[in-house]
């Protein structure tokens, strides 16, 4: 496989194996279907050339041997090396994703293989026995138009998504991150007097990496009126189940690995939140929640 740095956009295959896109009754995972505009949480193992703005499409391995989904990387690559779950699975790169659009009628590999020029595609040649492989762009047109000629809507959908560099939601959460990380006094109406995180090497707490875990806080702060560090967990979609255990994760490193004896709490800020978040936020006083409407954003 070849890969060069580029400040174009790439195009990528993850190959997944069923027991991450099957749920636990053999069913299309919920986590994976764009239209329930519900944060997935977590990151996707990647090449480390990955950037912010490439497009992919997932490769389901047996039982399904398809292309059933096109996603967006929504950061760049950053190393997870030091995650004991990657670790033991030899991943080295992650980055954020999300998931912009399911097939309902899916690419299979009896589509490729019926295909003469697609038979040359390097990776339906290496039969997809690798986590990632580069598409380029002559391989991605060919495989863009078979999947529009089976998904009619799909074609209008890739126009869309060529056009723009990266998606509007993916923009909007970090137009957030910044606009938070530029002026902390934002969210003073609603109670916190904050200071970004620095720690003793001057590394700034924003995209704050958790080393030992592969994550990566949005915003890791410091409340002087509560004496307290928060954990701020940015969503520009409905906060769900994974975005609740991804801020109890990272809100637990930091207890032990930074604050010590001193209080953490987690503030996840969504555009509103389902049902499982809302359960969740009833079992803790320490997780709590602000709509990105109400601090005046669209």
């Amino acid at each position: 496989m070849t890969t060069t740095k580029t400040n174009q956009r790439q195009y990528w295959l993850w190959v997944t194996r069923p027991e991450y896109y099957l749920d636990d009754e053999g069913n299309d995972s919920s986590d994976l279907d764009p239209s329930t505009e519900v944060d997935v949480g977590g990151w996707w193992t990647c090449h480390k050339n990955t950037r912010r703005g490439d497009l992919v499409f997932l490769w389901r391995t047996l039982p399904k041997s398809d292309i059933g989904y096109l996603i967006q990387a929504a950061s760049d690559a950053y190393s997870i090396a030091d995650d004991d779950f990657a670790s033991k699975r030899g991943w080295d790169y992650g980055c954020d994703y999300q998931v912009l659009y399911k097939f309902q009628n899916p690419i299979t590999a009896k589509d490729l293989r019926e295909n003469p020029y697609l038979q040359d595609w390097g990776a339906y040649k290496a039969h997809f026995q690798q986590r990632v492989f580069q598409i380029q762009p002559d391989y991605w047109n060919r495989l863009n138009q078979l999947a529009s000629k089976k998904n009619p809507n799909y074609r209008d959908f890739i126009k869309g998504v060529q056009h723009e560099l990266v998606v509007d939601s993916i923009d909007r959460e970090q137009e957030l991150e910044e606009s938070l990380f530029q002026d902390l006094n934002i969210l003073k109406p609603f109670g916190y007097d904050l200071e970004i995180y620095v720690d003793l090497h001057g590394v700034v707490g924003r995209q704050y990496v958790c080393k030992g875990n592969g994550g990566r806080i949005d915003l890791l702060c410091y409340d002087h009126k509560r004496k307290q560090y928060v954990v701020i967990e940015l969503k520009n979609v409905r906060a769900g189940q994974n975005t609740f255990g991804q801020a109890c994760n990272y809100m637990g490193w930091v207890q032990d690995r930074i604050a010590k004896g001193t209080p953490v709490i987690g503030l996840v800020i969504s555009r509103g939140y389902d049902t499982k978040f809302e359960s969740s936020l009833k079992v803790t006083n320490k997780v709590f929640h602000l709509d990105i409407t109400q601090m005046g954003f669209k």
